[in-house]
């Protein structure tokens, strides 16, 4: 645990980061640091970017940033093969508030340690649900707190597109993961997953960027666009099929 930090926050909060930046590990930034590889048998020094929920991500403007990478809660209502989270997963569960992780945002922000926020969530109670929470995070930290900082939300695709729209005047990227390479990966690993739904999202924001393009006194929208996250080596699909999926991505 970085103490230095976390210095000052209630135990009960670097508890539930605790648990909430590990959970976040698997949920892609879009970017690495850029640095290279050092050999070290310590990883803590100075200079390190092992720190609890720290992650690297790039501006749109090619500023490379440390954002808090964090889950609004590792609580799911589904079960994919996949996902240590999963609801049939025995890891230890957590939940932030919007206001928690507003809390957690500032202070590292205030300390120098991070840029922005990276947010992912488990599903809970349901997809509108959590989309609303993770809208609220978004809004409380711009509009209430009028923070300027880089802000990453993790949509969720069965949400209503109402809300994924909210979602893109707030935040400057947004992802919705295309999960798998083919729809049988789909149907077989995450069956409560519905590939229409991803794409509908997908599509969503595409639309909201190009609004923006199109009609420049429009409201700002994700400025630095949409990205996703492919599991591959989950099922037997061929590389063939996996480039063939993600080259779809860019045409469709």
């Amino acid at each position: 645990m970085y103490i230095q930090t976390v210095k000052g926050l209630s135990m009960e909060l670097i508890d539930k980061l605790s648990i909430l930046a590990d959970a976040a590990k698997y949920d892609a930034s879009c970017a690495s640091s850029g640095a290279p590889k050092r050999s070290s048998q310590n990883k803590s020094g100075l200079g390190s970017t092992n720190s609890m929920g720290i992650c690297h991500s790039y501006t749109p403007d090619g500023r490379c940033v440390s954002l808090l990478k964090i889950l609004l809660t590792n609580f799911c209502l589904y079960d994919c093969q996949y996902c240590v989270n999963r609801r049939s997963s025995d890891v230890p569960r957590a939940r932030f508030t919007p206001e928690e992780v507003v809390t957690l945002t500032l202070d590292f922000y205030r300390r120098n340690c991070v840029s922005g926020l990276f947010l992912s969530s488990g599903i809970i109670r349901s997809a509108d649900y959590t989309m609303e929470q993770l809208v609220e995070v978004a809004r409380l930290l711009r509009e209430v707190h009028e923070f300027r900082g880089y802000i990453h939300l993790k949509t969720i695709p069965d949400a209503d597109p109402a809300l994924i729209e909210k979602a893109g005047r707030y935040a400057d990227r947004l992802s919705v993961n295309i999960e798998l390479p083919t729809d049988l990966s789909l149907q077989t690993l995450a069956p409560e997953k519905d590939v229409a739904s991803i794409k509908q999202a997908m599509q969503t924001i595409y639309t909201g960027e190009q609004t923006v393009r199109n009609e420049p006194r429009s409201p700002r929208f994700a400025p630095a666009g949409q990205s996703t996250q492919m599991i591959v080596g989950a099922d037997a699909t061929d590389d063939s099929t996996i480039l063939h999926s993600a080259q779809s991505l860019y045409s469709d």
